[in-house]
């Protein structure tokens, strides 16, 4: 799976963009980091390394995630929530395993489940179920 980083002096974003389901709350809320016409897209200088944290963390799908200490720490402490969105994918926050069919085990921060079954990267969505 693709990993791109973006890193300012304090913090890295972690973009894995075969997880993004383009919903926008990155671009919505921090335009000024998240400029999808820009090359490179993010440019984690443009904001605080908190209000860069605090964007990526309502990332719905995972795709965005921080890269720190401070932030793997806090993982083992965190609980699990799963919201379902209407007409779209499970929306899991918190730290789990993913065990494929192959057995495979796959640890995951956040994460966007497919319901749809039309994802090209299922079980995870990539936005399909929209068109």
């Amino acid at each position: 799976m693709v990993k791109k980083e973006y890193s300012n002096d304090e913090v890295t974003v972690v973009w894995q963009p075969e997880l993004c389901i383009h919903s926008g709350k990155c671009v919505q809320g921090l335009g000024k980091v998240f400029d999808p016409e820009r090359k490179p897209w993010i440019d984690p200088t443009q904001a605080t390394s908190g209000e860069i944290k605090a964007q990526v963390q309502k990332c719905p799908s995972g795709a965005l995630s921080i890269k720190d200490s401070a932030s793997a720490s806090a993982d083992s402490m965190s609980s699990v929530k799963v919201q379902l969105m209407p007409g779209g994918p499970m929306i899991l926050k918190g730290t789990c395993e993913v065990v494929g069919e192959d057995g495979s085990i796959e640890s995951r921060k956040n994460a966007a489940f497919c319901r749809c079954t039309k994802s090209k990267n299922f079980p995870y969505c990539d936005g399909s179920h929209k068109g």
